[in-house]
């Protein structure tokens, strides 16, 4: 998972206003938390019937012991300097020099992400080389790759170029990979929270949830906030 620090003036800058600073950053903690207890409970140490998955929060910012609630079976590392491409090809030549085969890297703005959307893109590198699923205004909510057959170059294209923070980043990480000559999918696609109108929506997706499913950070901080 890539994600901010939750810091005030840093994190979710696209909600202030309405939200002020110090609201954004504790929405951007909570949709943090609430996705990384979602996650781990499926492919974690929590889970019961843990995959043979080596799980990390990338973090943009300087981290801290309390900055955010990390589940314990997760390493924490900083992103580095960069853009976020420069800092997305980072994450898969470590993960290359670690022996993955099949990385997946997902964002913290989709704290209702379908965790099947996660499962999927594991499978379908079994016979795609990257895959994305898209996000709604452009971008994608989360990248696979086939570190285990991708040439380096190859994948490092993916990332070079890309008019990051655009409704443009899906189709040209598309062209992207059609220029390298890799197998390129698309999963189902969902929604994230980067927008000031996103958040009503959250807070109504929220409650339609059985109580049980609900990401009970998100929905707090959102019932604080009005929404």
């Amino acid at each position: 998972m890539f994600t901010r620090v939750p810091e005030p003036g840093r994190a979710k800058t696209r909600l202030v206003p309405p939200l002020t600073a110090d609201q954004a950053a504790a929405l951007q903690r909570a949709m943090t938390e609430d996705l990384l207890e979602r996650l781990d409970r499926t492919f974690g140490a929590a889970a019961a019937e843990a995959p043979p998955l080596s799980l990390e929060v990338r973090c943009d910012g300087r981290f801290s012991p309390g900055a955010l609630e990390v589940p314990k079976s997760w390493a924490t590392t900083s992103q580095g300097s960069g853009d976020l491409g420069e800092r997305l090809a980072r994450a898969t030549r470590g993960a290359r020099r670690d022996g993955i085969g099949r990385l997946v890297i997902i964002g913290s703005d989709a704290p209702l992400l379908p965790l099947p959307l996660v499962g999927a893109a594991f499978s379908g590198l079994a016979d795609r080389d990257a895959l994305v699923a898209p996000a709604e205004d452009g971008g994608y909510v989360l990248i696979g790759l086939a570190l285990e057959r991708v040439p380096p170059a190859a994948v490092d294209s993916l990332f070079a170029g890309i008019p990051w923070g655009t409704g443009a980043v899906r189709e040209a990480t598309a062209e992207a990979a059609r220029r390298a000559g890799l197998g390129f999918g698309e999963l189902a696609g969902h929604w994230d929270v980067d927008r000031p109108e996103d958040l009503p929506r959250l807070a109504a997706s929220i409650r339609a949830l059985d109580a049980a499913a609900r990401p009970r950070r998100t929905g707090g901080v959102l019932t604080a906030l009005g929404f």
